[in-house]
């Protein structure tokens, strides 16, 4: 038997060589590279907080400037006292602009919102209306200069067909953008 294994030496060694490859050595590279992975992970979090802590006085001016500009907002954001009068406000007042235009309104939509300091959001709106180029020229002229201000984000005109004369009916969708500033004595907690 000792005979035997030694004539099977050299395949036992390559045998026991590849195991300890297998078993010990590849995790180890591969814990190795996972380990250089987080390392280079770490070291670009602390370079980003580095620059922002460098630019950190820059950023306490431009809070303070949007403060600043904030609080002179009034003229551009809605200020109801709930989130429900003004969705009927905003809804209202793009409804008024839309039939001072001569335009047949489809349908009037609200498409969520985005936080975008404490007490400030952006709401997402789809209008879809119909009328002549009269009517899509007024709609644009008067949202432009709407106030609150009222953000044109996104349009689609579509005619089925144009003449000469301008008197196809477009079909338009407009995807705007409203904000509403909430008043801070107003609170939506709910107690139970």
């Amino acid at each position: 038997m000792k005979a035997e294994l030694l004539k099977y030496k050299h395949y036992l060694l390559l045998l026991l060589a590849l195991l300890l490859a297998n078993y010990l050595l590849m995790p180890l590279t591969e814990l190795q590279n996972e380990q250089q992975q987080i390392l280079n992970l770490l070291q670009k979090k602390q370079e980003k907080t580095r620059s922002l802590m460098n630019n950190r006085d820059g950023f306490f001016q431009q809070n303070e400037e949007l403060a600043v500009y904030l609080k002179n907002s009034h003229d551009y954001l809605f200020t109801q006292q709930s989130e429900a009068d003004f969705k009927l406000t905003a809804q209202a007042q793009i409804e008024q602009l839309l039939q001072q235009s001569d335009c047949d309104i489809a349908r009037i939509g609200f498409k969520g919102n985005q936080q975008i300091l404490p007490t400030v959001e952006k709401w997402h709106m789809e209008i879809r209306y119909k009328g002549d180029a009269a009517c899509l020229i007024k709609t644009t002229r008067a949202l432009e200069t709407a106030k609150p201000y009222i953000n044109i984000e996104e349009y689609s005109y579509r005619a089925n067909a144009f003449d000469k004369k301008v008197q196809a009916e477009f079909t338009a969708i407009l995807k705007v953008s409203v904000w509403y500033k909430a008043n801070e004595n107003t609170s939506n907690n709910v107690k139970g």
